[in-house]
């Protein structure tokens, strides 16, 4: 006869479903050696990845040289090249950063960053309208193939939480990915004061 209580059973039993859980979630994102010592450790898989084709549109209202550009929809992560084993745990993404460098060098911080879910082994948008500010814009005329500045590239930091199986393992993945934006604009700055609207895509640096 067992002197054991509900309680102790039940703990037995949780205890042994973690113990489970951990070393498939390190099978699952190819890392035997994790799997092996009973720890998880992030996937190295993880790439950035364009939606709708990559094509990006933004426009800027320049007053006193100075304006602001907005990315949204086109940017995402892709883990669909990972090796999961038929396993696909959930994911929130959470965009810490990002990063717009235009062709004078010049680096400014965006803001509008947000929060998504999405599921491991796909290609998931990653969340926000990125708002890029306090950007100089030159005197000219912005022409396709010729314009006194444009962006050149966008990098973005990614808190990625995997949840695994059965819920009880959750551990943070931080990532950086990148972009090169082929993108022109078309219109006018003069005095100082005008309205440019870029177009072109965004290419993902593997």
């Amino acid at each position: 006869m067992s002197n054991e209580t509900p309680k102790s059973i039940e703990r037995r039993r949780v205890l042994r479903g973690a113990a489970w859980a951990t070393p498939v979630l390190a099978a699952a994102i190819g890392t035997p050696a994790a799997a092996a010592s009973g720890g998880p450790v992030c996937p190295t898989c993880i790439q950035p990845g364009v939606l709708l084709g990559g094509a990006t549109t933004s426009q800027s209202v320049v007053v006193g040289n100075k304006g602001a550009l907005a990315f949204a929809g086109v940017f995402g992560m892709d883990s669909s090249n990972c090796n999961l084993n038929l396993f696909q745990p959930l994911y929130t993404s959470i965009v810490t950063s990002a990063t717009l460098t235009m062709s004078d060098g010049s680096t400014h911080a965006g803001t509008g960053l947000g929060t998504a879910t999405g599921t491991f082994g796909q290609i998931g948008a990653l969340p926000g309208t990125w708002l890029f500010s306090n950007i100089t814009f030159p005197n000219g005329t912005y022409i396709l193939g010729n314009n006194p500045v444009r962006p050149t590239r966008i990098t973005a930091t990614v808190n990625v939480i995997l949840v695994g199986l059965p819920s009880l393992l959750q551990i943070t993945c931080p990532v950086t990915l990148t972009w090169d934006l082929n993108v022109f604009a078309t219109g006018t700055v003069l005095f100082g004061a005008g309205t440019l609207n870029y177009t072109g895509t965004a290419t993902p640096v593997l």
